[in-house]
């Protein structure tokens, strides 16, 4: 007995409604648009924070120039070094190792030329005269 086309397809053949797949397409339209709306909020977000981000960067940026300057010209400066501060310990600053001179008497200096972030804020900042 040989085995025909037809009687292979019948044990295949499902039958669904049409009202199935409207619904099956429903629900994968809800779930595709679910998607792009959680897509679009995360999106969102992750935006938001970068915007953040390059404000404070921007920000950072101008107080870096500022103490630079301040660095260039203040009048406690000799020899790329901070005369007006004496930090007993840099590291809790976060000033660079590289960026420490320590003194006959033991004081340890800034070397504004390669950490001038120190002069930002510093409120013993006074321009040299001359």
């Amino acid at each position: 007995m040989s085995i025909t086309n037809e009687d292979t397809l019948k044990n295949n053949v499902v039958l669904i409604s049409a009202s199935d797949l409207e619904e099956e397409i429903k629900e994968l339209r809800e779930k595709i648009k679910n998607l792009n709306d959680s897509t679009s909020q995360e999106f969102s977000n992750v935006k938001s924070q970068l915007d953040r981000l390059f404000t404070i960067t921007s920000w950072l940026n101008i107080a870096r120039s500022q103490g630079l300057w301040k660095a260039k010209t203040c009048r406690h400066v000799f020899n790329d070094t901070c005369n007006a501060w004496s930090i007993s310990e840099p590291e809790k600053l976060g000033i660079p190792q590289d960026a420490i001179v320590v003194l006959e008497n033991g004081s340890k200096k800034v070397v504004v030329a390669k950490f001038s972030d120190i002069c930002i804020t510093c409120p013993l900042y006074e321009p040299k005269r001359t």
